[in-house]
């Protein structure tokens, strides 16, 4: 585990606004309130939670880096959360949820939630609970393989394949015409067949904070698009689409991918804890929001 405690890393700039934020935030004691950041290697070069974890302890709180997938979780023995005020999760393992689920049984709140990141890495479970709460999503086709290859109509070219567990876009397959079906070898059981909507090149990307809302034009990763994000104005429909995303799986940090169509947006992926490329201040508002739920737990 590695702690960061004290001020903000003298190689890099000081987020705006720490001392008004240390002024509004009261606390039971004196103690710096304790933040631990279940968080993969794989995430550790990222730039969240790297930048979250610089902005904690720029706002006076501790932090400590605990890597799910070293040592043993013992589920008698509750050091690895003892005295942590808020536990924040970046990773979907297996060894990472069940230590959220540890963390929660015995009462400390967590930053997302077990039950939130489990829902969205299922993108069955994800479309279909979209669907049914009358949220826009592309036409969709789950199945065996070989199914899909049998029965898929002609007119749902093109497709997108994307495995039911999915994490950071691995295994996802852009397939243009029925006959390019034919020659693609597929190991899951399953796979979700999802009509491609045409994009331009550019997909939308709503972030979301909690109820802050941030809408970004980005290259669509599917076609290898490049170019840089960009910046647009928010319309309230795009934020209550956001807000929406978040109530159905109970995400408090998350994003969700979406491409114009029809006079409005479809959702075509939701995810928890994103990087917030594009989102001005994002590291302070993340570590300002941090703050704020591990202090509410303080003064319960």
């Amino acid at each position: 585990m590695n702690t960061f405690s004290g001020g903000p890393d003298k190689s890099s700039a000081t987020p705006s606004g720490d001392a008004e934020y240390r002024r509004a935030t009261p606390r039971r004691s004196d103690a710096p309130l304790h933040c631990g950041v279940l968080v993969e290697s794989r995430y550790l070069s990222h730039a969240q939670p790297r930048g979250m974890v610089r902005a904690l302890a720029a706002v006076g709180c501790r932090v400590t880096l605990i890597d799910p997938q070293v040592g043993l979780l013992d589920i008698e023995n509750p050091g690895w959360f003892a005295g942590r005020d808020l536990i924040i999760a970046c990773g979907r393992s297996t060894s990472l949820l069940a230590r959220l689920s540890a963390a929660e049984a015995a009462g400390v709140p967590t930053l997302n939630q077990r039950s939130a990141i489990a829902a969205v890495l299922d993108k069955a479970h994800v479309t279909t609970q979209l669907r049914a709460a009358g949220i826009p999503v592309p036409a969709t086709w789950i199945g065996a393989f070989e199914q899909v290859r049998r029965c898929i109509p002609d007119k749902a070219f093109p497709l997108v394949l994307k495995p039911v567990i999915a994490d950071d876009g691995r295994g996802i397959r852009v397939v243009d015409k029925p006959a390019a079906l034919q020659s693609v070898a597929w190991s899951d059981p399953c796979v979700i067949a999802q009509h491609l909507l045409p994009n331009n090149g550019f997909d939308i990307r709503l972030y979301a904070i909690d109820e802050r809302v941030w809408a970004i034009r980005k290259p669509s990763a599917l076609r290898g698009e490049s170019g840089a994000v960009t910046p647009l104005p928010l319309p309230p429909a795009w934020r209550e689409l956001a807000l929406r995303c978040g109530d159905l799986f109970g995400l408090e940090l998350f994003s969700v991918d979406c491409v114009e169509a029809d006079g409005g947006l479809q959702v075509v992926e939701v995810h928890d804890f994103p990087n917030y490329t594009g989102v001005p201040e994002a590291d302070l508002l993340l570590a300002r929001h941090a703050a704020r739920r591990a202090t509410a737990r303080r003064q319960a």
